[in-house]
């Protein structure tokens, strides 16, 4: 199964998406949005909410968001926590790329300030994401990521 495909998107207000690829063709079709991508995860006792986001921002007037909601295993740290995170933004922004034929930027959850424990992997996180031929962003910058991070509770 393909990760767009892996569970239900819904808009901010909670609100079902019939097909997300629907959504990407519209809104990518429009010229006035840049297409941003950005997940998070929040661990519990017996597994982990990841939540991605696909984001539409106009300049200076706000973001059309979708987000998908999913569990998956408890990590060991969080530094395994952060690398999952990037791979999934990674197979999404592949999906959404295949989709509109554009490439959107992807939020890094990675902090490059040295006292936080994200920084350990923020250049190799920063080098996953280029590599791959994405532009990126990273804490304060990453909203995308953000975003996702209120819908992880």
């Amino acid at each position: 199964m393909k990760p767009l495909d892996e569970s239900r998107w819904r808009t901010l207000n909670g609100n079902e998406v019939g097909d997300i690829r629907d959504e990407i063709k519209k809104y990518s079709s429009q010229k006035k949005y840049t297409m941003h991508i950005g997940t998070d995860t929040k661990p519990y006792n017996d597994s982990t909410t990841l939540i991605t986001t696909i984001c539409f921002r106009e300049q200076s007037k706000g973001a059309v968001v979708f987000y998908q909601k999913r569990n998956i295993n408890f990590f060991s740290n969080v530094l395994e926590r952060l690398l999952h995170e990037t791979v999934v933004s990674l197979e999404i922004a592949e999906e959404v790329k295949e989709v509109s034929g554009l490439v959107p930027t992807i939020h890094a959850d990675v902090n490059p300030d040295k006292e936080n424990l994200s920084n350990r992997v923020a250049d190799a996180i920063m080098g996953m994401i280029k590599g791959m031929g994405y532009p990126v962003l990273i804490k304060p910058d990453a909203w995308a990521a953000d975003i996702a991070d209120m819908y992880t509770r």
